[in-house]
């Protein structure tokens, strides 16, 4: 197309005030943009480059036609089977004779063709490829682990919307907030307060990646949030909570399902448009959305989320980090004495009475327990469980009681008492080292000391639980 005479025609061609191209042409094109545009209309076309690494193949190789290493990405979205693949990569070679070497090569890596992935999976991997690099090098196993995360997301909306029948008004919530009447009102858990709190603090860390152009962050917190924190862990606790809580307890989870639910459609909808616009017009209207007006209808058109500190809950969270600590060590616990995950067994436990109590229903659920038995008597767990399997979790200590092979139990304790031991080499060198402490801050030396102090502290106890193992 020719240049325009005028410039004010010339104004509606100009590019938007971002380009996004790749490092190798930078100043062979961007340059000649830039000094272009200014000589003709005077002004500067875009005040933003976004400049991306090349994408390479699995081996790091450049995609190239000749070599037969291209990939579509209609292929990788709809999926295409082997002898299509073949056609397109040997079809219009430069030199055919490469023809077979390339068929060879798509065969082995591809012996069954690709899959289908869909679009958002392919769009979420290289989101997660986008980093400082020069190179991203492209492995289609990345597309299924990201295809995995949809399904996921899906999965977890099936169960919010089983679990959170009709609309909010029917859910017992929608007028209603903590200062609501006797069938109104919301009694929100500490698991409620933990995962609004940690969505704060994702919600900022998404911010700070657009703000630094760093697309693999945010795809980053996206993922670790949805899977880690609200699939993994805050889905189940939810079930123990509408199993066995009161009614303003149950509606409480019911509107942190859901309002959260809503927010990670609209904090990951840039990155995955397609499953979040497909989701969120079911769970928009249930979080409260008002879909009757036009402009609204679409969750593009939705504000975005921004953090709010004040949301911010230490108190829940280190209640939580307790939580998932015991969860982690009663499974260990199992693995290490080749316990099948399907069989419930009964934990004893001793320490902070008061946060057990609480916790019990969350700890028997998620760490499979056939019961949990509080002690408050440590001399008593102590003669009553000799040579069970014994855990600490910062002031608590747990057994599952179950018999025990005394000699597995021997080299278990062995292990750990080791790895303690390393673990106080290291910190008692850091302290002992006149540049470490005269360097570091006055924090880090002391989140140094008392990780010295617990891990000597549980190197004790666990030396002496050996000891009368061996009595």
């Amino acid at each position: 197309m020719g240049w325009p005479k005028q410039t004010k025609e010339l104004e509606h061609f100009l590019p938007s005030s971002v380009l996004v191209t790749g490092f190798d042409i930078i100043f062979f094109w961007v340059a000649r943009m830039v000094m272009m545009t200014c000589h003709f209309t005077g002004k500067v076309p875009f005040h933003t480059v976004y400049v991306h690494g090349l994408v390479r193949d699995a081996e790091g190789q450049k995609m190239s036609k000749s070599k037969g290493n291209t990939l579509d990405p209609i292929d990788l979205i709809d999926g295409i089977d082997l002898d299509s693949l073949v056609n397109k990569r040997t079809s219009g070679l430069m030199n055919p004779k490469q023809a077979e070497s390339i068929t060879e090569k798509t065969k082995k890596e591809f012996a069954d063709g690709i899959p289908p992935f869909g679009t958002d999976a392919l769009r979420f991997t290289f989101a997660s490829l986008a980093s400082l690099g020069r190179n991203i090098n492209f492995d289609q196993k990345r597309c299924e682990g990201y295809r995995n995360f949809c399904n996921k997301l899906w999965n977890a909306t099936r169960f919010v919307l089983m679990n959170c029948p009709g609309d909010e008004k029917d859910n017992g919530f929608a007028p209603c907030d903590n200062q609501c009447g006797p069938e109104g009102y919301l009694d929100f858990s500490a698991a409620d307060r933990w995962i609004v709190s940690i969505l704060q603090r994702t919600e900022a860390d998404v911010a700070k990646g657009f703000a630094d152009y760093r697309f693999d962050n945010i795809a980053t917190a996206i993922y670790q949030f949805v899977w880690d924190e609200y699939c993994d862990w805050y889905l189940e606790l939810a079930k123990v909570q509408l199993q066995t809580g009161t009614p303003a307890q149950q509606r409480a989870t019911r509107r942190t399902l859901l309002r959260v639910l809503e927010t990670i459609l609209r904090l990951a909808h840039p990155i995955i448009p397609f499953i979040t616009e497909e989701l969120w017009q079911t769970i928009g209207p249930k979080s409260g959305k008002d879909l009757s007006q036009q402009p609204a209808q679409s969750i593009a058109l939705q504000s975005y989320p921004v953090s709010e500190p004040n949301k911010i809950d230490p108190k829940s969270e280190a209640w939580m980090n307790e939580v998932k600590a015991i969860v982690d060590a009663c499974r260990n616990l199992r693995g290490e004495m080749q316990i099948s995950p399907a069989q419930k067994v009964p934990l004893w436990i001793t320490g902070n009475s008061l946060f057990l109590e609480k916790a019990a229903p969350y700890l028997g659920a998620l760490a499979k327990l056939s019961e949990i038995k509080i002690i408050n008597d440590e001399a008593q767990f102590e003669r009553d469980a000799p040579g069970a399997p014994i855990a600490l979790v910062g002031q608590n200590k747990l057994l599952l009681k179950i018999d025990v092979d005394p000699k597995a139990e021997h080299a278990r304790l062995s292990k750990e008492i080791t790895r303690l031991a390393g673990e106080i080499s290291k910190c008692q060198n850091k302290l002992g080292n006149e540049g470490f402490v005269a360097r570091a801050p006055a924090e880090v030396i002391e989140q140094e000391k008392k990780r010295l102090a617990d891990f000597e502290v549980n190197h004790a106890k666990l030396s002496q639980q050996l000891a009368k193992l061996a009595q």
